[in-house]
């Protein structure tokens, strides 16, 4: 009898439990803000463009951020032709800083580029590598200039394009 008198108490309990009022549970929903920055544009307005130079004559020449050009070394010189450095606008956080870097230098048709020089949003030419530049926001505009090193093998109207790659991230 006692065994009976124990499952029938059992069973009350349980039934009790399975009909709990809501004060034994309760929910409540949590929102997850979250924001994303402006993604990072880069838009290449103008190639580095030396003009034309002496052929077949081994010489390294320079183009500032300017767009002027200079022998470093040799016997070549510049001759004539319109000149520009490398123009690319950067967009993106209005808040997030830069690291900008060059690489990736490959030669061509006998020339071998070198030594990137930048001048980014109106400053100095330095080289081109800054860790911490200003954010970007709407706009801002970063120059290139280049060394670049004829082997003397060019022939007069020959055309060379070497190249080299320009690394923006943000930090």
């Amino acid at each position: 009898m006692r065994t009976k008198l124990l499952i029938a108490a059992l069973a009350i309990a349980m039934t009790g439990l399975a009909n709990a009022p809501a004060a034994f549970s309760a929910t409540q929903s949590v929102t997850a803000n979250i924001r994303f920055d402006t993604p990072l544009s880069l838009t290449k307005t103008a190639d580095i463009d030396f003009g034309s130079v002496t052929a077949g004559s081994a010489s390294t020449y320079r183009i500032s951020t300017a767009g002027a050009v200079s022998t470093v070394s040799g016997t070549g010189a510049y001759l004539l032709g319109s000149t520009q450095a490398a123009s690319i606008t950067i967009a993106g956080s209005a808040s997030q800083t830069l690291n900008i870097s060059v690489g990736g230098y490959t030669a061509q048709g006998g020339v071998t580029p070198s030594n990137a020089r930048c001048a980014y949003n109106g400053g100095a030419e330095q080289a081109c590598s800054y860790a911490a530049a200003a954010a970007p926001a709407a706009g801002k505009v970063l120059l290139v200039g280049a060394d670049v090193a004829a082997d003397g093998s060019q022939a007069a109207g020959a055309t060379a394009t070497p190249t080299f790659t320009v690394t923006v991230v943000y930090n």
